[in-house]
């Protein structure tokens, strides 16, 4: 039983039931990927082979919204580092009580596979998450309207959307900025005093985004 193995029969399993709804399979990434004009939603598994034999899977949902990420790139000092606008382990999101003010986050949860019964109920279980949970994430979130909601209510909060802080204070305002927040000018202030102890990158993004998002015209 090899990872490769494994993530073949399942995403064969799987495939119909997210083509069905747009999304494409990414051999190679080991994701079902579906693109619009504004949008890329992600559902990705990371196998991983443990030392008695097993395979856990760590799936995780992301939402690039190209609008948000095209400024983010503008001023990103790490070109190479993993970004996205919304996100989170499957488990964090599915599990997430809905209490942004109270939030501190999850103990992701892994798929376990040490037989073929765990192949064929994860193959049964995955669409149903898809149509349960996976859609209607993808559906509610994807819009820079929900990105502001999400993750400016409480800034200073660690937010299950987006716990990559300190990339969550530049998603964050970049999302307050195109939706006109009114709180805009506060919300600079807080998550540059959140910034202070963040590596220097950060910061000089920070900096370069303020300048930046002072010629941007928001909707």
């Amino acid at each position: 039983m090899t990872v490769n193995q494994i993530s073949e029969q399942i995403s064969a399993g799987i495939a119909e039931s997210f083509e069905k709804e747009g999304f494409k399979y990414l051999k190679s990434q080991r994701k079902f990927i579906k693109k619009t004009k504004n949008v890329e939603l992600v559902f990705s598994m990371l196998y991983t082979k443990r030392s008695n034999g097993s395979i856990t899977i760590k799936p995780e949902l992301i939402i690039h919204i190209f609008e948000i990420e095209s400024i983010y790139k503008e001023i990103a000092q790490i070109k190479s580092r993993p970004y996205l606008t919304l996100g989170n382990y499957f488990s964090n999101i599915r599990d997430y009580d809905g209490d942004a003010k109270k939030y501190n986050g999850a103990q992701t949860r892994l798929w376990l596979i040490e037989n073929d019964d765990d192949v064929q109920y994860l193959i049964k279980i995955i669409p149903e998450y898809l149509e349960e949970d996976i859609l209607p994430y993808f559906n509610k979130n994807s819009s820079i309207l929900r990105v502001d909601e999400l993750l400016n209510e409480y800034p200073r909060n660690l937010s299950v959307h987006n716990e990559m802080y300190p990339l969550r204070a530049n998603i964050a305002i970049i999302a307050a900025k195109l939706n006109g927040n009114p709180n805009y000018d506060d919300l600079l202030n807080i998550y540059e005093q959140e910034l202070e102890d963040a590596e220097e990158n950060y910061k000089i993004e920070f900096c370069k985004l303020k300048e930046l998002l002072g010629t941007v015209k928001y909707q």
